[in-house]
């Protein structure tokens, strides 16, 4: 009669040494003939029972941060640094007037006055997603934002003067500097 799971994959670890799961997976097949399920349900009772200890592996602070930037969860940052520097783009470069492309201008402008000030605090204020459902994140992104943009107008008004310039220069610093709290704040959440 064979060696038992619970042997078979305490040898695997001792002599082989695996990095992942994977692998371990890989090594212990290669003795037993045993699923994936049963190998996993086997290592989940040998790390409950205290034989062994499982480890997330450690990366690299550079690497850990290129990762999270590239990762998908993260894509709402991207998302939102983007449609800032489009309405920017499109504020800047199209002209005011009755062109088709001017309407690109209206809808980029709107999105930044209207929604990303708001959606950027909010991610922060509220960095896990179980905090609130996506309605609510959605309202309350436009309701700061409106909030936002008057308290940027009034503090624009009395110090360097409103105009179209510094007022687009403000809110995109708003929403970016808001939306880089609010990553540090939903990785810090996520560890």
């Amino acid at each position: 009669m064979g060696e038992s799971l619970d042997n078979v994959i305490l040898k695997v670890l001792e002599t082989k040494q695996p990095e992942s799961m994977k692998e371990l997976v890989h090594f212990v097949q290669e003795q037993v003939s045993a699923s994936l399920d049963d190998i996993t349900r086997e290592v989940k009772n040998l790390q409950q029972k205290g034989l062994i200890v499982l480890e997330e592996p450690v990366t690299p602070i550079k690497n850990r941060f290129f990762h999270t930037l590239s990762s998908k969860k993260d894509i709402w940052f991207w998302v939102t640094i983007s449609l800032a520097i489009l309405a920017f783009i499109s504020i800047v470069f199209i002209p005011e007037g009755g062109t088709p492309l001017s309407y690109l201008r209206y809808a980029f402008g709107f999105i930044l006055a209207a929604f990303l000030p708001g959606y950027c605090l909010t991610e922060t204020l509220f960095p896990k997603k179980s905090a609130m459902d996506e309605i609510e994140r959605f309202t309350f992104s436009i309701g700061l934002s409106f909030a936002i943009t008057a308290l940027v107008g009034l503090f624009l008004s009395f110090s360097f003067g409103l105009t179209l310039t510094t007022a687009l220069v403000t809110l995109g610093l708003v929403v970016i500097v808001l939306a880089l709290i609010a990553f540090k704040r939903k990785s810090r959440a996520e560890e």
